[in-house]
């Protein structure tokens, strides 16, 4: 039953207006479209009244208050500006701007700096008290991001964001007086400390104390007033992260959380350095022309016409000569469901091609076995039940190289409300933090886990199960100390309600797959979610992996030892290439067309042809979550560079010169029949 709250009346700058009791002047102001300026508030984070620019005049009282920490009540009188206010606010800023270096000319921030912007608001063209010429750090040890010690104000926001929005409790004040500074950990440097590189602390802060490394002067060449502000999702790990896009001429200026979209979503709009960093760097060449490789073996560019006739003959010739068996396609499951669904429907139906493959293929037929042995469709619980898990038990998986918000969120769990986590294997992000972790040589995982099964599933009288327990610890060769930590282990888990289990790959990558069969029984030991969904959260390898798979982009069987295909066409989504066995694959071709965005490095020696596509940033799409139970779309950004043709543009232009015509003739056809064959 909702309960009324009765508003109280209250007076600001003369307007009479009805308010909630108990929240401050500032908030109350906000609502009625009263501006106050602030430096250290931010709508994100708790209020801390420091900055004292917010001062308002209550009552008619001499003594001035700060409005964001001031809760309002019935009958208040606030006076938001006038000489004595405006002069109050003057003075704090001078002193703000002489106690560092503020100089606006050298600085990246400038044009987006709100220190800056209340400077000209205020009317302060100049300084009536002494600056100080105190030199301070700057450190740029990180690969994202810099702190200059010298521009910060010491507003406090980037150490509210570090705690109360990415969790991981890094940033705090040090020293005391003209020495203070915003310090990480016990004063280490930022690539020394325990930072995630999430730069949530970068987005708060209104100075330009810590700036992209990336993007160091986006600021001086476009200023804010002339950016186009876009909201989309990332779709880099599964999670499917809100963001808010800073673009300027069609150039990616910057990309921000959107810290207000979702109350719902645990890791409260954070971002990640894949979202917010690695998108800003270039990782090769960008394909703007198709390539074709000459009759003196050389990539040279030649037109569209002659790239897409010579692959559909190349393929036609493969069809005629070997049937479908003569043709592969392999796609990369970073591509939106609508592009995926058009290479299957192209390469499967069109051309009937006998090899169908995603490049994390091999984890999908991990979990084909699990769900065979199992005899149960292995529905995974989402990412957003990690906050109620206790405790969160880490195998094989590297949350802060695969889905980085992940393990903000499990950092969390840990500092905020003290629930254990235990790590199996090499993962060196959470180890410091987690209640046990057993290091492992790389492959041991699975033997582990299979002698945790045993333990845990071992009654009081089933002394055969601990016995081949025993023996399996032996082969992984723990010490005592190990086998103690794995024995409590084993016994949290056996004693825990609510525990979750995080798989990765190092439990899904192995061909045997035993492993991952393994912590799928030990999670149906503990029994089921709400939604029959296992306690096993997996951390795929791509964004949209539970999309490609989801849509039969991945074969279910093991690739033959030999190739028998002759030509293969490449999807690619801006990769490059490493994995020695799927360069070896690929060796074996005839004919190999790669279509990505960049020129793939590790095949140039190899591929005949190159067709540009778009990157994610510059076409609609959508993508499907981690867990593979919603699909969120994702919408363009920037435009792709000229005479770059989408990718379902791409993959039409190919069916039609194959002479195969799909059943989708538009984009909003090819949505339609992605939205239903996702089940939305």
């Amino acid at each position: 039953m909702e309960t009324h709250v009765e508003k109280v009346k209250i007076t600001i700058d003369g307007k009479e207006v009805l308010v909630d009791p108990g929240i401050s002047i500032l908030e109350a102001a906000r609502q009625n479209h009263i501006r106050i300026p602030t430096l250290c508030h931010h709508p994100a984070l708790s209020s801390w009244g420091g900055c004292r620019i917010c001062m308002v005049e209550v009552d008619g009282s001499p003594k001035l208050v700060a409005s964001c920490v001031t809760p309002v009540r019935a009958g208040m009188g606030v006076v938001t500006s006038n000489d004595r206010i405006i002069e109050s606010r003057r003075i704090i800023l001078q002193f703000l701007f002489a106690e560092r270096n503020h100089n606006c000319m050298f600085c990246p921030q400038s044009g987006d700096c709100e220190l800056q912007k209340l400077a000209y608001e205020l009317q302060m063209d100049h300084l009536t008290v002494p600056g100080s010429f105190d030199e301070f750090p700057t450190d740029i040890t990180s690969d994202y991001l810099a702190i200059d010690h010298n521009r910060c104000i010491l507003c406090g926001r980037c150490v509210r964001a570090c705690q109360e929005i990415s969790g991981a409790h890094v940033l705090n004040f040090n020293n005391r007086g003209p020495h203070n500074l915003i310090g990480l950990d016990l004063s280490e440097t930022r690539e020394a400390s325990t930072c995630l590189n999430c730069g949530v602390c970068m987005q708060v802060c209104p100075t330009g104390a810590i700036y992209d490394r990336y993007r160091t002067h986006y600021a001086v060449t476009g200023h804010d007033t002339a950016w186009q502000i876009r909201e989309s999702i990332c779709p880099q790990c599964g999670l499917m992260c809100p963001v808010i896009i800073s673009v300027h001429d069609n150039s990616l200026l910057k990309i921000d959380g959107n810290l207000m979209a979702d109350e719902s979503r645990p890791d409260h709009g954070q971002l990640c350095y894949k979202g917010r960093f690695e998108v800003l760097k270039t990782v090769g060449r960008r394909l703007t022309r198709p390539m074709v490789r000459n009759g003196d073996g050389t990539l040279t560019e030649a037109d569209w016409e002659k790239a897409l006739e010579l692959t559909a003959d190349r393929l036609q010739t493969a069809l005629r000569a070997g049937g479908g068996d003569a043709i592969a396609g392999i796609a990369s499951s970073m591509h939106s469901n609508e592009s995926l669904l058009f290479f299957r429907e192209v390469m499967g139906r069109g051309l009937g091609a006998g090899s169908m493959d995603t490049l994390d293929g091999a984890c999908f037929r991990t979990l084909v076995r699990a769900r065979a042995d199992l005899k149960t469709p292995l529905k995974e619980s989402s990412w957003k039940m990690i906050p109620e898990a206790d405790p969160i038990v880490i195998v094989g998986a590297d949350p802060y190289q695969t889905q980085p918000v992940i393990s903000s969120l499990i950092r969390r769990a840990i500092f905020e409300n003290r629930k254990k986590v235990l790590v199996i294997g090499q993962q060196a992000d959470l180890f410091p933090f987690a209640a046990r972790h057993l290091p492992l040589k790389e492959g041991d995982e699975p033997v582990l886990v299979r002698a945790m099964l045993d333990e845990v599933a071992a009654s009081g009288t089933d002394d055969a199960r601990r016995a081949q327990a025993a023996e399996l610890l032996q082969r992984v060769g723990l010490d005592a100390s190990g086998a103690a930590a794995f024995h409590d282990m084993a016994r949290t888990i056996s004693e825990a309600a609510n525990p979750l289990f995080i798989a990765g790959g190092g439990l899904i990558a192995p061909a045997d797959g035993s492993g991952f069969n393994s912590l799928a029984r030990l999670a149906l030991l503990k029994g089921l979610l709400p939604g029959s969904a296992l306690r096993l959260i997996i951390l795929k390898p791509f964004g949209n992996s539970a999309g490609a798979w989801k849509l039969g982009l991945a074969s279910a069987a093991e690739p033959a030892p030999k190739i028998t295909s002759t030509t293969c066409v490449l999807f690619l989504a801006g990769e490059q290439i490493s994995n020695p066995d799927l360069l070896e694959r690929l060796t074996g071709f005839d004919f190999l067309a790669v279509v990505s965005p960049h020129v793939p490095e590790s095949l140039a020696d190899r591929a005949d042809v190159l067709i540009p596509c778009p990157l994610w940033l510059e076409e609609d799409g959508t993508y499907t979550s981690l867990d593979g139970g919603e699909t969120g779309y994702k919408k363009k950004v920037i435009e792709p560079p000229s005479g770059v043709m989408g990718s379902w543009q791409v993959l039409s232009a190919l069916a039609e010169r194959t002479g195969f015509r799909p059943a989708f003739e538009t984009w909003n056809d090819l949505c339609e029949a992605a939205q239903k064959e996702m089940g939305g």
